[in-house]
């Protein structure tokens, strides 16, 4: 009984996440990557991240969505996060953010990044923070 309490013991803590593994896969564009992108739209801008899909040529009716966690019946659209506040899709950002104003833009795509943000962010959550 008490070899087992070891082995136990011993998988049950040396199990541990360590958070800056889990969030390794966020993708980062920093204000030194964006700034040689001067002048170029917002659609633009996201595209150059990996991992996203953009349905849609002009900004109005663009759709963005993420590679890998969406449904191929139904894609659910990315949740935009604009310096912390849940803005929605791109074409509810896409008239709210001159893109000479961005500072990052970080692209969630895992299951332990996108938990705090619930159902409406089940597609993959972008977040924009600006100067």
């Amino acid at each position: 009984m008490k070899f087992y309490v070891l082995i136990f013991t011993l998988i049950f803590f040396s199990c541990e996440i360590n958070k800056t593994t889990v969030s390794n896969s966020s993708n980062i564009y920093d204000s030194r990557t964006l700034k040689n992108k001067s002048g170029i739209s917002l659609l633009n801008k996201i595209r150059t991240s990996p991992g996203i899909i953009i349905q849609g040529n002009d900004e109005e009716n663009a759709r963005v969505y993420t590679r890998g966690i969406n449904s191929i019946n139904f894609p659910k659209e990315v949740l935009f996060v604009l310096d912390g506040l849940q803005v929605g899709v791109f074409s509810q950002i896409v008239n709210m953010l001159d893109p000479n104003d961005i500072k990052s833009i970080q692209v969630l795509k895992n299951g332990s990044d996108l938990a705090i943000y619930g159902f409406r962010g089940s597609g993959g959550v972008i977040l924009i923070k600006t100067k």
